[in-house]
């Protein structure tokens, strides 16, 4: 995974979602996506990005995320 944010043992950083919103821009180019992720495990310290989204770019995360969301479920029904 070149290009990944690591940790200093080499594995992939990563912080939970904790929350997430969307909003119109008043000129209407463009949607704005805030995700909101914490980078300590109690929560307690939340930073947000926002993003400008195209229609497209919004119907593609759309439709990688449901695939992810599909990967996540079959794992979950696996025997283990």
């Amino acid at each position: 995974m070149n290009g990944w944010n690591k940790d200093g043992r080499g594995s992939v950083r990563v912080s939970p979602v904790v929350g997430w919103k969307a909003a119109t821009l008043i000129n209407n180019e463009a949607d704005v996506f805030r995700l909101e992720f914490s980078v300590n495990p109690d929560n307690t310290d939340v930073s947000a990005l926002q993003f400008a989204l195209t229609e497209h770019q919004a119907r593609e995360i759309s439709t990688k995320l449901r695939a992810l969301a599909d990967t996540i479920s079959s794992y979950a029904l696996q025997p283990s």
